[in-house]
């Protein structure tokens, strides 16, 4: 297929999107009836607070990069209630065929990543965990219990139970307690950013007020919660789905280097957010590859984890305050 029948088809994929996100909200529409102190309370309840990104990263690096990656594996289907055959195997791809050829990519350019684990992927998979501390560069974060939509589940007391239990798993089987956290589905419920408080955690990377590090506040007040924004437009499930929607991966390279360009001129951070079951097919590993290779060409760009990130940038906060 050429290039420009590849841009029309996902030109054409983009409008269609567009047009379903500009349809009236179907059901109830509560908000009509909103008082504006009401509004301003659903509006503010978690929200965007002072802006972290320092005057200047480690070694007088230009811009921060993550490579993040959650190994979902099979804890969609399993929470549904799926044991097909099938289906399984589609989501055992990730730790025994994608995760391998990350971990080798990371080795290779000996890069450090975090990993956003949902804690029944570490249960049925212990060599994944394994091989993901091998090297000691990782870092492993909460992904949930089973993948569980926080909004869904609509009880504080029940998400404060899987979160509890996530962690407890995580660092029994990591070594490490988790700071951070990536929430199932990139959702949040209104009771999730008080229990990551609960939980002491560091960081979060689930929301998007910003393109840059920020301290999340809760009904108008800071809680020291680091958030390191995650875009949508950074997240690889978005263009490649593993059914292969998207004729070709390299719109995907495009998108996620002209963002990096941006980032760069801008000295903030880039969170990448991949799937082993996604890019580490043998088809689009090597697109990750030559963007890695694009972004170590340039000068000044620092490879952290999301825990040395959201440390670097609270301490050189609290310190210029």
């Amino acid at each position: 297929m050429r290039l420009p029948v590849v841009i029309a088809a996902a030109v054409a994929s983009c409008w269609s999107l567009a047009v379903r996100a500009q349809q009236p909200p179907a059901g109830p529409q509560p908000g009509l009836k909103w008082t504006e102190q009401e509004l301003i309370t659903a509006g503010h309840h978690v929200r965007a607070g002072r802006t972290l990104t320092p005057k200047s990263w480690p070694d007088g690096a230009r811009i921060a990069v993550c490579l993040t990656f959650d190994p979902d594996n099979l804890t969609l289907p399993l929470l549904r209630g799926t044991n097909a055959p099938v289906t399984i195997s589609e989501g055992e791809y990730s730790p025994l065929s994608g995760m391998p050829r990350i971990l080798r990519l990371l080795d290779h350019y000996n890069l450090p990543a975090t990993f956003y684990v949902p804690a029944v992927s570490a249960i049925l998979h212990p060599d994944m965990m394994a091989d993901i501390m091998k090297s000691g560069r990782h870092e492993v974060g909460l992904h949930g219990w089973i993948h569980e939509n926080p909004i869904a589940l609509n009880d504080r007391e029940e998400e404060w139970r899987l979160m509890s239990q996530a962690v407890g798993l995580l660092e029994k089987s990591s070594g490490k307690r988790p700071t951070g956290i990536r929430s199932p589905y990139m959702y949040m419920s209104p009771f999730t950013l008080e229990l990551l408080k609960r939980a002491g955690l560091l960081y979060d990377t689930t929301l998007a007020s910003l393109d840059e590090p920020y301290e999340l506040e809760l009904d108008g007040r800071p809680t020291g919660i680091v958030e390191l924004p995650a875009n949508w437009l950074l997240d690889d499930a978005v263009f490649l789905p593993a059914n292969g929607s998207l004729p070709s991966p390299r719109l995907m390279l495009q998108t996620f280097k002209d963002d990096f360009d941006v980032a760069y001129r801008e000295g903030t951070l880039v969170m990448l957010i991949l799937h082993p079951h996604v890019t580490g097919h043998r088809s689009r590993i090597r697109y990750l590859e030559a963007l890695l290779l694009y972004m170590k060409s340039q000068p000044g760009v620092w490879f952290a984890t999301a825990a040395d990130v959201a440390r670097y940038v609270k301490q050189a906060a609290d310190s210029s305050q």
